[in-house]
């Protein structure tokens, strides 16, 4: 019917080729040609990833499945027969056809417009080809079927000449892929690149993001805790922390997830040296601890909840957005949805601060209570709370403990009351580790922060294990303990 000319088309990619390679190499440096290692190098359409190594290279291999039989199956179906291109709609969709020469430079476009269901012919020999190895494409709404024809000199040839010829000829490299490449690293702006090629090389550079942040100096203190991390002592002098101490693991880092914890010193003290063995024992075992005051600072906070609230919920809002800034050292090191609190005597206000707090996971008070009924903080309580006292407090400590402790019982929150018969005010806080003292707070944390519920979290105050429940020097009550 079509004579010569239609010899010249021969047969649908898929019998020549069931899968397209992928091959994709590169570097990715910053604005000014710097490497970047660890940067992640995606191609999402084909779930494809890679790292940057040290120099900022990358590589992406793979393959993609490239039609890999004559018809289509499916809802909607492609074939060619004899010059003709025949399109089988299950639905209305657009119909894209594009020619193609070897190096894959749009020749024409020789159809596009949207069909309703049925079928469609298209006759390609209508249409000027390249003299050499041509490609079709024809698009059905978001898929695409490549077709591939190859011109043979003179005369009528069989089909089966025709794919002889054919597998002797090299792939074809079509230049026209619509897709694209996203690099992303730490401290940079995330970039999508277009590639029209699954192969060859893509370098990428990145911009680094606008980011402040001011860094934290380290303070000349020799501290240890009985946890597994090292601890660094640090100062700050960003407006939301430049009044306290940083106590915290010397490894920071993504997936490090150190909850934060905020301490108030006694005599709302701005030294935030006066409970270091404490501090330093709670951050060795995965805390990031600020406490109140600067090493060695003077002066003292007044004994006021109004004013002692902005500086207590200032310290929480600053540790969250310094995880969250690629250009701080604190960058995805903190678990920023465990907040907790605690304070020795004025600093026990301090942490009655963040009570009513959305971001408070839990909160306590050492030696320190409300001097009166306080209902507006009993009901601000959302979360479990610790209370620590001692019998022999000559500051009533421990009359205004107990009275919180009565206050908040009822509402149905966890609270737990821990009081030594010999302690006095602050009980052995200054001991080492923090002493009796801050062994209960860390398994309290331990519990309600990171779900500790064994020898180092619950266990240390409920059931058998509990040292303080059977211990005559100990007085301990609880309620709604789960």
């Amino acid at each position: 019917m079509y004579q010569t000319t239609a010899m010249y088309l021969i047969l649908l990619l898929g019998f020549s080729l069931s899968a397209q390679t992928i091959t994709i190499t590169g570097k990715v440096t910053n604005q000014s040609g710097k490497a970047i290692s660890g940067a992640v190098v995606t191609l999402a359409s084909k779930n494809l990833s890679a790292t940057t190594d040290a120099s900022g290279a990358y590589s992406l291999s793979g393959t993609t499945a490239v039609n890999p039989s004559l018809t289509q199956p499916g809802t909607d179906a492609i074939t060619l027969n004899n010059g003709t291109v025949r399109v089988s709609l299950k639905q209305p969709a657009p119909v894209l056809i594009e020619l193609f020469d070897i190096q894959g430079n749009l020749l024409q476009r020789a159809l596009d417009r949207p069909a309703s269901a049925g079928d469609f012919k298209f006759d390609v020999m209508k249409k000027p080809l390249a003299v050499n190895l041509t490609v079709l494409r024809v698009t059905i709404g978001q898929q695409a079927h490549n077709f591939r024809y190859f011109s043979l000199p003179g005369g009528n040839r069989s089909s089966a000449q025709a794919m002889a010829v054919l597998a002797e000829c090299q792939p074809v490299q079509l230049q026209v892929v619509r897709d694209s490449l996203q690099a992303s690293a730490a401290r940079y702006k995330a970039k999508k690149v277009a590639i029209s090629s699954y192969e060859g090389t893509v370098d990428i550079a990145l911009d680094t993001l606008i980011c402040q942040a001011t860094p934290s100096i380290t303070v000349n203190m020799t501290v240890s805790g009985s946890g597994p991390h090292k601890v660094v002592v640090e100062t700050n002098s960003d407006p939301g922390i430049k009044e306290g101490t940083i106590y915290r693991p010397e490894d920071l880092g993504p997936g490090k997830n150190y909850p934060i914890y905020i301490w108030g010193e006694g005599a709302c003290s701005l030294d935030g040296k006066g409970n270091s063995a404490a501090m330093a024992q709670i951050a060795s075992h995965g805390y990031f601890v600020i406490a109140d005051g600067t090493p060695g600072g003077t002066g003292s906070r007044p004994m006021d909840m109004a004013q002692l609230i902005k500086p207590a919920r200032a310290y929480i809002t600053w540790a969250i957005a310094e995880n969250g800034k690629p250009c701080s050292a604190y960058y995805q090191s903190l678990d920023t949805s465990k907040v907790a609190g605690n304070g020795f005597s004025c600093g026990g206000l301090f942490a009655m601060a963040i009570a009513g707090d959305p971001r408070t996971t839990t909160w306590g008070i050492s030696s320190s209570g409300s001097f009166g009924n306080n209902p507006d903080l009993w009901n601000s309580v959302h979360t479990p709370v610790l209370i620590e006292e001692g019998h022999q407090d000559a500051t009533g400590a421990y009359t205004n403990g107990l009275r919180d402790f009565n206050g908040i019982a009822p509402l149905k929150w966890p609270v737990m009351f821990f009081s030594n018969k010999n302690f006095g005010h602050g009980g052995d806080l200054w001991n080492q580790y923090g002493g009796e003292f801050t062994k209960i707070n860390l398994a309290w944390l331990n519990w309600w922060i990171k779900g500790d519920t064994g020898a180092t979290g619950k266990g240390v105050l409920v059931g058998s294990g509990c040292k303080y429940c059977t211990d005559s020097n100990w007085e301990v009550k609880s309620a709604n303990i789960p």
